[in-house]
Protein backbone atom coordinates (compact mmCIF):
# COMPACT_ATOMS: atom_id res chain seq x y z
CA UNK A 1 0.00 0.00 0.00
CA UNK A 2 2.47 2.25 0.70
CA UNK A 3 4.10 1.77 -2.75
CA UNK A 4 0.55 2.34 -4.38
CA UNK A 5 0.41 5.83 -2.29
CA UNK A 6 3.88 7.00 -3.59
CA UNK A 7 2.94 6.34 -7.09
CA UNK A 8 0.11 8.01 -6.67
CA UNK A 9 1.63 10.93 -4.96
CA UNK A 10 4.22 11.19 -7.66
CA UNK A 11 2.06 11.43 -10.12
CA UNK A 12 -0.41 14.31 -8.31
CA UNK A 13 3.51 15.90 -7.71
CA UNK A 14 3.82 15.90 -11.64
CA UNK A 15 0.71 16.92 -12.44
CA UNK A 16 0.98 20.14 -10.39
CA UNK A 17 4.10 21.41 -10.83
CA UNK A 18 5.45 19.84 -14.41
CA UNK A 19 4.15 22.08 -17.31
CA UNK A 20 4.34 18.55 -18.53
CA UNK A 21 1.24 17.81 -17.58
CA UNK A 22 -2.04 18.40 -19.41
CA UNK A 23 -2.98 20.60 -16.25
CA UNK A 24 -0.50 23.29 -18.33
CA UNK A 25 -1.74 24.50 -21.53
CA UNK A 26 1.94 24.32 -23.12
CA UNK A 27 5.77 23.65 -21.68
CA UNK A 28 7.12 27.01 -21.90
CA UNK A 29 10.65 26.27 -21.51
CA UNK A 30 13.09 26.33 -24.64
CA UNK A 31 14.89 23.13 -23.84
CA UNK A 32 12.16 20.90 -23.28
CA UNK A 33 10.30 22.99 -26.64
CA UNK A 34 14.20 21.89 -28.36
CA UNK A 35 14.27 18.27 -27.15
CA UNK A 36 10.35 17.38 -28.66
CA UNK A 37 11.05 19.19 -32.10
CA UNK A 38 14.32 17.15 -32.15
CA UNK A 39 11.99 14.00 -31.04
CA UNK A 40 9.44 14.95 -33.68
CA UNK A 41 12.27 15.09 -36.15
CA UNK A 42 13.84 11.94 -35.58
CA UNK A 43 10.48 10.50 -36.00
CA UNK A 44 9.99 11.84 -39.11
CA UNK A 45 13.27 10.46 -40.72
CA UNK A 46 15.63 13.01 -39.96
CA UNK A 47 19.13 12.27 -38.65
CA UNK A 48 20.47 13.22 -35.09
CA UNK A 49 23.34 16.14 -35.05
CA UNK A 50 23.67 15.51 -38.54
CA UNK A 51 20.13 16.75 -40.26
CA UNK A 52 18.96 18.72 -36.36
CA UNK A 53 20.92 20.01 -33.91
CA UNK A 54 21.83 20.39 -30.25
CA UNK A 55 24.63 19.38 -27.56
CA UNK A 56 22.70 16.83 -25.29
CA UNK A 57 23.06 13.28 -25.20
CA UNK A 58 21.61 11.27 -27.66
CA UNK A 59 19.50 9.39 -24.58
CA UNK A 60 17.64 12.31 -24.28
CA UNK A 61 16.69 12.45 -27.84
CA UNK A 62 15.85 8.71 -28.02
CA UNK A 63 13.07 9.51 -24.85
CA UNK A 64 11.75 12.45 -26.78
CA UNK A 65 11.30 10.80 -30.39
CA UNK A 66 9.88 7.68 -27.88
CA UNK A 67 7.00 10.48 -26.41
CA UNK A 68 6.45 11.45 -29.95
CA UNK A 69 5.19 8.55 -30.39
CA UNK A 70 2.71 8.86 -28.50
CA UNK A 71 1.97 12.78 -28.99
CA UNK A 72 3.62 15.10 -31.67
CA UNK A 73 2.18 18.38 -29.82
CA UNK A 74 1.75 17.40 -26.12
CA UNK A 75 4.26 15.99 -23.52
CA UNK A 76 2.12 13.33 -22.52
CA UNK A 77 4.85 11.14 -23.12
CA UNK A 78 6.80 13.10 -20.96
CA UNK A 79 4.51 13.25 -18.13
CA UNK A 80 4.54 9.55 -18.20
CA UNK A 81 8.37 9.18 -17.62
CA UNK A 82 8.08 11.91 -15.20
CA UNK A 83 5.83 10.87 -13.26
CA UNK A 84 8.16 7.29 -12.66
CA UNK A 85 11.25 8.68 -12.04
CA UNK A 86 9.39 10.97 -9.71
CA UNK A 87 7.95 7.60 -7.79
CA UNK A 88 11.62 5.80 -7.94
CA UNK A 89 13.27 9.14 -6.34
CA UNK A 90 10.46 9.33 -3.73
CA UNK A 91 10.75 5.30 -3.28
CA UNK A 92 14.40 5.24 -2.25
CA UNK A 93 14.71 8.31 -0.69
CA UNK A 94 12.51 6.64 1.67
CA UNK A 95 14.91 3.90 2.01
CA UNK A 96 18.08 5.72 2.58
CA UNK A 97 15.61 7.27 5.64
CA UNK A 98 15.41 3.88 6.98
CA UNK A 99 19.07 2.96 6.97
CA UNK A 100 19.10 5.95 9.64
CA UNK A 101 16.02 5.54 11.53
CA UNK A 102 13.00 3.45 11.85
CA UNK A 103 10.97 6.46 12.82
CA UNK A 104 7.56 6.42 12.01
CA UNK A 105 7.92 10.18 10.00
CA UNK A 106 9.88 8.11 7.53
CA UNK A 107 6.85 8.54 5.29
CA UNK A 108 5.53 12.11 6.23
CA UNK A 109 9.02 13.08 5.00
CA UNK A 110 9.22 11.70 2.24
CA UNK A 111 6.16 13.29 1.35
CA UNK A 112 7.23 16.54 2.58
CA UNK A 113 10.72 16.09 0.51
CA UNK A 114 9.05 15.29 -2.95
CA UNK A 115 7.11 18.58 -2.06
CA UNK A 116 9.81 20.34 -1.68
CA UNK A 117 11.75 19.17 -4.40
CA UNK A 118 8.89 19.36 -7.09
CA UNK A 119 7.65 22.79 -5.99
CA UNK A 120 11.25 24.41 -6.01
CA UNK A 121 12.17 26.72 -8.73
CA UNK A 122 15.11 24.11 -9.53
CA UNK A 123 12.58 21.77 -10.83
CA UNK A 124 11.62 24.45 -13.58
CA UNK A 125 9.31 23.77 -16.22
CA UNK A 126 9.96 20.13 -15.83
CA UNK A 127 11.52 17.81 -18.87
CA UNK A 128 15.11 18.50 -17.54
CA UNK A 129 18.14 15.92 -17.54
CA UNK A 130 18.87 16.84 -14.46
CA UNK A 131 14.87 15.72 -13.06
CA UNK A 132 15.31 12.29 -14.47
CA UNK A 133 18.75 11.98 -13.15
CA UNK A 134 16.84 12.28 -9.96
CA UNK A 135 16.17 8.16 -9.79
CA UNK A 136 19.45 7.20 -11.02
CA UNK A 137 21.42 9.32 -7.95
CA UNK A 138 19.17 8.54 -5.31
CA UNK A 139 19.18 4.51 -6.36
CA UNK A 140 23.02 4.60 -6.62
CA UNK A 141 23.17 6.70 -3.38
CA UNK A 142 21.45 4.17 -1.50
CA UNK A 143 23.06 1.19 -2.54
CA UNK A 144 26.24 2.87 -1.11
CA UNK A 145 25.02 3.75 2.50
CA UNK A 146 23.50 0.75 2.65
CA UNK A 147 27.30 -1.19 1.87
CA UNK A 148 28.49 1.66 4.54
CA UNK A 149 25.97 1.24 7.07
CA UNK A 150 24.73 -2.38 6.93
CA UNK A 151 27.42 -4.08 5.03
CA UNK A 152 25.07 -5.74 2.43
CA UNK A 153 27.16 -5.23 -0.83
CA UNK A 154 24.32 -4.68 -4.15
CA UNK A 155 22.79 -7.31 -5.54
CA UNK A 156 23.46 -8.72 -9.11
CA UNK A 157 20.49 -7.09 -10.89
CA UNK A 158 20.93 -3.88 -8.38
CA UNK A 159 24.45 -3.86 -10.01
CA UNK A 160 23.39 -4.14 -13.48
CA UNK A 161 20.27 -1.17 -12.70
CA UNK A 162 22.87 0.76 -11.57
CA UNK A 163 25.18 0.10 -14.71
CA UNK A 164 22.63 1.13 -16.68
CA UNK A 165 21.46 4.51 -14.70
CA UNK A 166 25.34 5.41 -15.24
CA UNK A 167 25.25 5.03 -18.73
CA UNK A 168 21.85 7.28 -19.02
CA UNK A 169 23.51 9.51 -17.48
CA UNK A 170 26.51 9.69 -19.44
CA UNK A 171 24.48 9.69 -22.68
CA UNK A 172 22.55 12.34 -21.49
CA UNK A 173 24.52 14.84 -19.53
CA UNK A 174 28.03 12.68 -18.60
CA UNK A 175 28.91 15.61 -16.50
CA UNK A 176 26.64 14.06 -14.09
CA UNK A 177 29.26 11.61 -13.28
CA UNK A 178 30.99 13.64 -11.32
CA UNK A 179 28.83 11.99 -8.85
CA UNK A 180 30.08 8.87 -9.25
CA UNK A 181 34.25 9.73 -9.45
CA UNK A 182 34.31 10.66 -6.20
CA UNK A 183 31.79 7.86 -4.93
CA UNK A 184 33.70 5.17 -6.93
CA UNK A 185 36.76 6.11 -4.67
CA UNK A 186 35.46 6.69 -1.08
CA UNK A 187 33.54 2.84 -1.36
CA UNK A 188 37.21 1.35 -3.08
CA UNK A 189 38.69 2.91 -0.24
CA UNK A 190 36.25 1.52 2.36
CA UNK A 191 36.22 -2.08 0.67
CA UNK A 192 39.84 -2.30 0.65
CA UNK A 193 39.76 -1.15 4.38
CA UNK A 194 37.30 -3.85 5.43
CA UNK A 195 38.60 -6.60 3.32
CA UNK A 196 35.79 -6.99 0.72
CA UNK A 197 37.45 -5.55 -2.24
CA UNK A 198 36.13 -9.69 -4.10
CA UNK A 199 32.66 -7.84 -3.16
CA UNK A 200 33.56 -4.29 -4.66
CA UNK A 201 34.94 -5.83 -8.01
CA UNK A 202 31.86 -7.77 -8.79
CA UNK A 203 29.69 -4.67 -8.50
CA UNK A 204 31.38 -2.80 -10.33
CA UNK A 205 32.00 -5.60 -12.90
CA UNK A 206 27.92 -6.14 -13.00
CA UNK A 207 27.27 -2.34 -13.48
CA UNK A 208 29.53 -1.84 -16.30
CA UNK A 209 28.07 -4.96 -18.34
CA UNK A 210 24.74 -2.61 -17.57
CA UNK A 211 26.90 0.77 -18.72
CA UNK A 212 27.99 -0.77 -21.57
CA UNK A 213 25.02 -2.39 -22.55
CA UNK A 214 23.40 0.95 -22.60
CA UNK A 215 26.55 2.14 -25.08
CA UNK A 216 26.65 -0.16 -27.47
CA UNK A 217 22.76 -0.16 -27.66
CA UNK A 218 23.69 4.13 -28.29
CA UNK A 219 26.61 3.86 -30.87
CA UNK A 220 25.35 0.94 -32.34
CA UNK A 221 22.64 3.20 -33.50
CA UNK A 222 24.70 5.77 -34.70
CA UNK A 223 27.20 3.08 -36.50
CA UNK A 224 23.48 2.25 -38.93
CA UNK A 225 22.77 5.68 -39.67
CA UNK A 226 26.61 6.22 -40.70
CA UNK A 227 26.82 9.64 -37.97
CA UNK A 228 29.04 8.35 -35.86
CA UNK A 229 31.24 11.65 -36.47
CA UNK A 230 28.33 13.75 -35.81
CA UNK A 231 27.56 12.07 -32.45
CA UNK A 232 31.49 12.85 -31.60
CA UNK A 233 31.17 16.10 -32.74
CA UNK A 234 28.27 17.32 -31.05
CA UNK A 235 28.14 16.35 -27.92
CA UNK A 236 32.08 15.59 -27.00
CA UNK A 237 33.72 18.29 -28.83
CA UNK A 238 30.58 21.01 -28.87
CA UNK A 239 30.52 20.09 -24.95
CA UNK A 240 33.89 19.87 -23.56
CA UNK A 241 35.80 22.88 -25.78
CA UNK A 242 32.97 25.10 -26.91
CA UNK A 243 29.98 25.05 -24.61
CA UNK A 244 31.59 26.40 -21.62
CA UNK A 245 33.67 28.69 -22.51
CA UNK A 246 30.89 31.76 -23.74
CA UNK A 247 29.61 32.69 -20.37
CA UNK A 248 26.24 32.41 -21.85
CA UNK A 249 24.12 32.68 -18.71
CA UNK A 250 25.45 36.37 -17.64
CA UNK A 251 28.04 35.10 -15.28
CA UNK A 252 30.54 37.17 -14.85
CA UNK A 253 33.75 36.55 -16.68
CA UNK A 254 36.12 37.35 -14.22
CA UNK A 255 38.69 35.09 -12.50
CA UNK A 256 37.20 35.78 -9.02
CA UNK A 257 33.59 34.38 -9.95
CA UNK A 258 35.44 31.24 -9.81
CA UNK A 259 36.24 31.75 -6.41
CA UNK A 260 32.69 33.49 -5.45
CA UNK A 261 31.14 29.41 -6.94
CA UNK A 262 34.10 27.99 -3.96
CA UNK A 263 32.63 29.75 -1.52
CA UNK A 264 29.31 28.85 -2.31
CA UNK A 265 30.74 25.44 -2.43
CA UNK A 266 32.44 25.55 1.18
CA UNK A 267 28.93 26.69 2.61
CA UNK A 268 26.92 23.75 0.92
CA UNK A 269 29.55 21.14 2.38
CA UNK A 270 28.19 22.76 5.82
CA UNK A 271 26.00 20.41 6.61
CA UNK A 272 27.90 17.49 5.28
CA UNK A 273 30.59 18.36 7.57
CA UNK A 274 28.31 18.19 10.86
CA UNK A 275 26.27 15.71 9.94
CA UNK A 276 25.90 13.11 12.56
CA UNK A 277 27.17 9.69 10.93
CA UNK A 278 30.13 7.21 10.67
CA UNK A 279 33.61 8.66 9.38
CA UNK A 280 33.09 6.29 6.97
CA UNK A 281 29.43 7.28 5.16
CA UNK A 282 31.10 11.12 5.98
CA UNK A 283 33.61 10.22 3.33
CA UNK A 284 31.48 8.88 1.33
CA UNK A 285 29.37 11.86 1.03
CA UNK A 286 32.59 14.10 0.27
CA UNK A 287 32.90 11.69 -2.82
CA UNK A 288 29.82 12.48 -4.04
CA UNK A 289 27.89 15.50 -2.91
CA UNK A 290 31.01 17.26 -2.23
CA UNK A 291 32.41 16.61 -5.69
CA UNK A 292 28.80 17.06 -7.50
CA UNK A 293 28.73 20.36 -5.82
CA UNK A 294 32.83 21.31 -6.54
CA UNK A 295 31.82 20.79 -10.15
CA UNK A 296 29.81 23.37 -10.31
CA UNK A 297 32.56 25.65 -9.84
CA UNK A 298 33.69 24.54 -13.22
CA UNK A 299 31.09 24.72 -15.10
CA UNK A 300 28.96 27.65 -16.26
CA UNK A 301 25.60 26.95 -13.78
CA UNK A 302 22.10 27.49 -14.66
CA UNK A 303 19.53 27.07 -11.73
CA UNK A 304 18.23 23.56 -12.63
CA UNK A 305 21.55 22.08 -11.51
CA UNK A 306 20.75 22.24 -8.19
CA UNK A 307 17.99 19.80 -8.51
CA UNK A 308 20.63 16.90 -8.67
CA UNK A 309 21.20 17.82 -4.51
CA UNK A 310 17.73 16.72 -3.48
CA UNK A 311 18.67 12.90 -3.64
CA UNK A 312 20.97 13.61 -0.76
CA UNK A 313 18.31 15.52 1.59
CA UNK A 314 16.79 11.88 3.03
CA UNK A 315 20.44 12.29 5.14
CA UNK A 316 19.16 15.38 7.03
CA UNK A 317 16.77 12.82 8.71
CA UNK A 318 20.34 12.27 10.90
CA UNK A 319 19.23 15.67 12.59
CA UNK A 320 15.98 14.91 13.97
CA UNK A 321 16.14 11.04 13.50
CA UNK A 322 15.45 11.65 17.69
CA UNK A 323 12.45 13.77 17.52
CA UNK A 324 8.96 12.19 18.16
CA UNK A 325 6.15 12.89 16.08
CA UNK A 326 4.21 14.91 17.66
CA UNK A 327 1.01 17.51 16.66
CA UNK A 328 4.22 20.53 16.47
CA UNK A 329 5.84 18.41 14.57
CA UNK A 330 3.54 17.72 11.73
CA UNK A 331 2.36 21.41 11.59
CA UNK A 332 5.88 22.47 11.00
CA UNK A 333 6.02 20.24 8.50
CA UNK A 334 2.35 21.39 6.89
CA UNK A 335 3.33 25.02 7.12
CA UNK A 336 6.86 24.19 4.69
CA UNK A 337 4.71 21.98 2.49
CA UNK A 338 2.15 24.78 2.21
CA UNK A 339 4.53 27.73 1.69
CA UNK A 340 6.36 25.71 -1.03
CA UNK A 341 3.37 25.06 -2.88
CA UNK A 342 2.16 28.56 -2.36
CA UNK A 343 4.95 30.10 -3.95
CA UNK A 344 5.74 27.86 -7.53
CA UNK A 345 5.48 29.71 -10.27
CA UNK A 346 4.33 27.23 -12.58
CA UNK A 347 1.11 26.64 -10.74
CA UNK A 348 0.91 30.63 -9.25
CA UNK A 349 1.03 31.93 -13.12
CA UNK A 350 -1.42 28.99 -13.91
CA UNK A 351 -4.22 29.69 -11.17
CA UNK A 352 -3.67 33.96 -11.76
CA UNK A 353 -4.13 33.56 -15.56
CA UNK A 354 -0.64 35.06 -16.61
CA UNK A 355 1.19 31.88 -17.84
CA UNK A 356 2.45 32.39 -20.94
CA UNK A 357 0.83 31.24 -23.58
CA UNK A 358 1.55 33.69 -26.89
CA UNK A 359 2.62 30.36 -29.18
CA UNK A 360 -0.38 29.02 -28.73
CA UNK A 361 -1.75 32.81 -30.46
CA UNK A 362 1.45 32.42 -32.98
CA UNK A 363 0.35 28.84 -33.72
CA UNK A 364 -3.54 29.15 -34.47
CA UNK A 365 -2.33 32.12 -36.87
CA UNK A 366 -0.40 29.45 -39.03
CA UNK A 367 -2.73 26.49 -38.83
CA UNK A 368 -5.67 28.63 -40.17
CA UNK A 369 -3.62 29.79 -42.69
CA UNK A 370 -2.38 26.66 -43.94
CA UNK A 371 -1.14 26.08 -47.54
CA UNK A 372 1.27 23.61 -48.81
CA UNK A 373 4.40 26.98 -48.10
CA UNK A 374 2.96 27.36 -44.59
CA UNK A 375 6.68 26.49 -43.51
CA UNK A 376 7.38 27.86 -40.04
CA UNK A 377 11.40 29.04 -39.33
CA UNK A 378 12.45 30.77 -35.90
CA UNK A 379 15.46 32.78 -36.35
CA UNK A 380 18.03 34.82 -33.44
CA UNK A 381 15.46 33.19 -30.83
CA UNK A 382 15.30 29.91 -28.68
CA UNK A 383 12.39 26.82 -30.18
CA UNK A 384 9.05 28.62 -29.02
CA UNK A 385 7.27 25.21 -29.22
CA UNK A 386 5.91 26.97 -32.31
CA UNK A 387 6.65 23.56 -34.21
CA UNK A 388 4.49 21.50 -31.60
CA UNK A 389 1.88 23.24 -32.24
CA UNK A 390 1.90 23.90 -35.78
CA UNK A 391 3.24 20.41 -36.17
CA UNK A 392 6.04 21.54 -38.68
CA UNK A 393 9.54 20.77 -38.68
CA UNK A 394 12.69 22.76 -38.94
CA UNK A 395 13.88 22.94 -42.59
CA UNK A 396 17.47 23.99 -40.94
CA UNK A 397 19.91 21.97 -38.82
CA UNK A 398 20.65 24.81 -36.70
CA UNK A 399 17.23 26.42 -35.99
CA UNK A 400 17.22 27.56 -32.67
CA UNK A 401 19.52 30.02 -31.46
CA UNK A 402 22.44 28.33 -29.93
CA UNK A 403 24.37 28.80 -26.41
CA UNK A 404 28.04 28.24 -28.61
CA UNK A 405 28.98 31.88 -30.27
CA UNK A 406 29.72 30.22 -33.98
CA UNK A 407 30.09 32.06 -37.37
CA UNK A 408 28.55 28.78 -39.20
CA UNK A 409 25.37 28.60 -37.54
CA UNK A 410 25.63 32.42 -37.87
CA UNK A 411 25.20 32.34 -41.54
CA UNK A 412 23.34 29.65 -42.01
CA UNK A 413 20.46 31.17 -39.67
CA UNK A 414 20.94 34.99 -41.96
CA UNK A 415 20.99 32.26 -45.12
CA UNK A 416 17.14 30.57 -44.30
CA UNK A 417 15.63 34.19 -43.28
CA UNK A 418 17.30 35.72 -46.25
CA UNK A 419 16.29 33.23 -48.45
CA UNK A 420 12.31 33.98 -48.28
CA UNK A 421 11.63 30.06 -48.67
CA UNK A 422 9.33 30.06 -45.60
CA UNK A 423 6.16 31.38 -45.48
CA UNK A 424 6.17 32.36 -41.45
CA UNK A 425 9.42 33.90 -39.32
CA UNK A 426 8.93 33.46 -35.51
CA UNK A 427 11.09 35.59 -33.00
CA UNK A 428 11.38 35.87 -29.58
CA UNK A 429 13.23 38.80 -27.64
CA UNK A 430 13.94 37.36 -24.52
CA UNK A 431 14.53 38.94 -21.06
CA UNK A 432 17.91 37.53 -20.41
CA UNK A 433 20.12 38.54 -22.99
CA UNK A 434 22.52 35.30 -23.64
CA UNK A 435 23.64 35.37 -27.40
CA UNK A 436 20.80 37.63 -29.17
CA UNK A 437 23.54 40.11 -30.66
CA UNK A 438 25.57 37.72 -31.52
CA UNK A 439 23.10 35.84 -33.84
CA UNK A 440 20.53 38.89 -34.81
CA UNK A 441 19.29 38.83 -38.22
CA UNK A 442 17.74 41.76 -39.74
CA UNK A 443 13.79 40.46 -40.88
CA UNK A 444 13.58 40.99 -44.76
CA UNK A 445 11.31 43.71 -46.18
CA UNK A 446 8.83 41.02 -47.94
CA UNK A 447 7.69 40.01 -44.66
CA UNK A 448 5.26 42.17 -42.66
CA UNK A 449 4.36 41.27 -38.85
CA UNK A 450 1.26 40.04 -38.06
CA UNK A 451 1.51 39.04 -34.36
CA UNK A 452 3.10 40.85 -31.37
CA UNK A 453 2.65 40.41 -27.89
CA UNK A 454 4.68 40.87 -24.21
CA UNK A 455 4.55 38.46 -21.38
CA UNK A 456 5.98 37.92 -18.16
CA UNK A 457 9.34 36.53 -18.23
CA UNK A 458 10.55 34.15 -15.39
CA UNK A 459 13.58 35.85 -14.25
CA UNK A 460 15.84 35.64 -11.43
CA UNK A 461 14.03 33.06 -10.13
CA UNK A 462 16.34 33.01 -6.37
CA UNK A 463 14.20 36.32 -5.88
CA UNK A 464 10.70 34.85 -5.82
CA UNK A 465 10.88 33.23 -2.06
CA UNK A 466 11.86 37.18 -1.00
CA UNK A 467 9.28 38.05 -3.10
CA UNK A 468 7.02 36.45 -1.19
CA UNK A 469 7.90 37.83 2.01
CA UNK A 470 8.14 41.04 0.21
CA UNK A 471 4.38 41.25 0.01
CA UNK A 472 3.68 40.08 3.44
CA UNK A 473 5.48 43.38 5.09
CA UNK A 474 4.73 46.91 5.65
CA UNK A 475 7.51 48.92 5.55
CA UNK A 476 7.99 48.48 1.69
CA UNK A 477 10.33 51.91 1.50
CA UNK A 478 12.77 50.63 3.57
CA UNK A 479 12.85 46.79 1.87
CA UNK A 480 12.21 47.73 -1.46
CA UNK A 481 16.10 47.68 -2.62
CA UNK A 482 16.58 44.34 -1.11
CA UNK A 483 13.53 42.49 -1.42
CA UNK A 484 11.69 43.33 -4.70
CA UNK A 485 12.80 41.23 -7.55
CA UNK A 486 13.10 41.95 -10.75
CA UNK A 487 10.87 41.27 -13.04
CA UNK A 488 11.50 41.23 -17.20
CA UNK A 489 9.18 40.47 -19.85
CA UNK A 490 9.31 38.51 -23.31
CA UNK A 491 8.30 39.90 -26.72
CA UNK A 492 7.08 36.97 -28.80
CA UNK A 493 6.74 38.34 -32.64
CA UNK A 494 5.30 36.54 -35.89
CA UNK A 495 6.37 37.53 -39.63
CA UNK A 496 4.34 36.69 -42.47
CA UNK A 497 5.42 36.54 -45.97
CA UNK A 498 3.99 39.09 -48.66
CA UNK A 499 3.16 37.10 -51.73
Amino acid sequence: MKRLFLFLFAALLITLFSTCSSLYPLNPWDDANVYMTIGNAMLAGKELYADIFDHKGPVLFFLHEWAAMLSRSSFVGIYIVETVCCYAFLLYSAKTMRIFSSTSLVLPLTVLLGILTYASDFMGYGDSVEEFSLPILAHSLYLMLRFMRDGKAPSRWHSVAMGIGVGLLFWMKFNLLFFYMGGLVAVFYIAWKRERLSDFWRVVLWAFTGFMAVTLCTLAYFLVHGTLDALWEAYFMVNIFHYHGVGTNGEPPYWWFKLVKLGIWAVLMIPVIFLPVEKEEKWLLFGTYGVLVLSFATLTVQFYYFLTLFPFFPLLINYIRDVKPSMRTYIIMCILGILSVSTNWNLVTLLNGTFPTSVLEMAGIVNANQTEDSEVLTFSSYDTGIYQHTRHLPPNRNYFLSSILDPEIKAEQAAWVASGKVRYLVREVGAVNTCHEYYDVPVPSNYRLVYENEELFRYRLIWRPLSFLWNLTWPRPLLKYFMEPVKKNQKMLLYERMN
